[in-house]
C-alpha cells in the first residue's frame, strides 16, 4: 500500500460516505481494483471512518452543541433532536447486526451492489418528483414537515431502512433522505437529519470495526493478515494520516455539496450516475472480470 492508494481511498470514503452513491459499493470496487479484491487494513479503514465523522462535526457543529445541551436538558429542541436521533438508532442496529454477515458475504459479489446502486437510483427518482411536487403546493401542510415536526414513526422508518442499506450498494444517504421524504419531510429537512444521524451511525461503525483490531493487540498477538498492513507498505503511521486528511477535507466538501443540492430538488443527477454505476457493477459482477462474480 502506497501513498496514491491512501489518498484515493480517503477520497472515495469522504466523497461516497455523503453523497448518495453507496460508499461501500466505491470502496469495494476500489479494492478489486487496488488489491485484487483483499481489503484495505482495518486500522486504516476506522480512521478513515473517523476523519469522515470529524467532517461532520465541523459542518454541523451548531446542531451538535444543541444536541449536547438538550441531553443537559438545557435546550428544548436539542432534547427533542437528540431522541428522535436515539430512536432511529434503535432499528439501525437491529437490522445492522441483524444483516452483518450477508453484508460481508455480498463483497464477494459485485452484481449485488450493482442492483443496490440502482434500487438508490430509483429511490432518488421518486424522493426528488415527490419534493418538486412539494415545492409546488401553495397550502403548508401539503408541502412537507419541517425537521421539528418530525414524529417517532419517522424516526424508526429512518433508521430501519439505514440499517437494511449501507452494505448491499443501497447508499445509506441515498436511502435515508428518500424514506424521510416518503414519510413527509421536506427534502432540506430529511437531508438534515440523514447528516446528523450519520454522526451516531459512522461513530458506532467505527467501535464495532475496532473492536475486532483491539481483540489481538490486547491479547499481544500479532494482526491477522487482513487487518494488517501488508508487507512492502509505505509508514502506517503516514498511511493513516494522510488518508484521514483527505477522507475530512473530501468529506466536508461532500456534505456542503449535498446540502445545497437538496434546498431544491436536485438529486436526479445522482440518480443517472447510480444508475451507470450500478450497471456497471452488474457487469463486472456477472462478467467476472475483476475475478469475482
Amino acid at each position: 500500500m502506497n501513498l496514491l492508494h491512501a489518498i484515493l481511498l480517503g477520497l472515495v470514503q469522504g466523497l461516497t460516505e455523503f453523497l448518495p452513491v453507496s460508499s461501500t459499493a466505491h470502496l469495494t470496487l476500489a479494492e478489486h481494483l487496488m488489491f485484487g479484491g483483499r481489503p484495505m487494513p482495518l486500522a486504516f479503514d476506522v480512521l478513515l471512518h473517523v476523519g469522515t465523522l470529524g467532517a461532520l462535526m465541523v459542518y454541523f457543529r451548531r446542531e451538535l452543541v444543541q444536541v449536547v445541551m438538550g441531553c443537559f436538558g438545557m435546550d428544548k429542541e436539542g432534547r427533542r433532536l437528540a431522541l428522535w436521533l436515539f430512536l432511529a438508532m434503535i432499528p439501525t442496529a437491529i437490522f445492522g447486526l441483524a444483516t452483518r454477515g450477508v453484508k460481508e458475504a455480498a463483497k464477494e459479489h459485485l452484481w449485488v451492489y450493482g442492483i443496490g446502486l440502482l434500487t438508490t437510483a430509483v429511490l432518488l427518482f421518486l424522493a426528488n418528483r415527490l419534493s418538486r411536487e412539494r415545492v409546488n403546493q401553495r397550502e403548508q401542510d401539503l408541502a412537507g414537515r419541517d425537521l421539528q415536526d418530525l414524529r417517532p414513526v419517522d424516526a424508526l422508518a429512518v433508521g430501519a431502512i439505514q440499517g437494511l442499506g449501507g452494505g448491499f450498494g443501497l447508499s445509506r444517504s441515498g436511502s435515508t433522505i428518500s424514506v424521510g421524504v416518503f414519510r413527509g419531510l421536506k427534502l432540506p429537512a430529511s437531508a438534515r437529519f440523514s447528516f446528523l444521524l450519520g454522526m451516531p451511525t459512522i461513530a458506532a461503525a467505527a467501535v464495532v470495526e475496532l473492536r475486532g483490531l483491539l481483540k489481538p493487540l490486547l491479547k499481544h498477538q500479532p494482526l491477522p493478515a487482513d487487518m494488517a498492513f501488508p508487507p512492502g507498505s509505505l509508514s502506517p503511521v503516514a498511511l493513516c494520516a494522510v488518508g484521514v486528511i483527505a477522507a475530512a477535507v473530501s468529506g466536508y466538501f461532500a456534505i456542503g455539496l449535498l446540502d445545497r443540492f437538496t434546498r431544491k430538488p436536485r438529486l436526479n443527477g445522482f440518480a443517472a450516475y447510480c444508475v451507470v454505476m450500478g450497471l456497471v457493477l452488474l457487469g463486472l459482477g456477472t462478467t467476472g472480470v475483476l475475478g469475482h462474480r
